[in-house]
């Protein structure tokens, strides 16, 4: 997972969509992830934020993504 950049999801739940992952600037960091169906987000469907590491690892696990990084 890398933050800051965006990634197509390749495979899993949301198979197709781009996604980026955003540190937000909380103690410990928390991040939001966000999704659209265009590289460039003009046509979003959704982000999410989750609370630590952990937590964003255990999203990708839970919907099982493989994402490959473009940007």
């Amino acid at each position: 997972m890398e933050t800051g950049r965006i990634g197509r999801i390749i495979s899993g739940d949301d198979a197709g969509k781009f996604v980026k992952i955003e540190e937000l600037l909380d103690s410990p960091p928390s991040y939001l992830i966000l999704m659209a169906y265009d590289r460039e987000f003009k046509r979003g469907c959704g982000d999410y934020w989750v609370e630590g590491r952990d937590s964003l690892e255990g999203f990708f696990r839970e919907g099982e993504w493989r994402v490959e990084w473009v940007e």
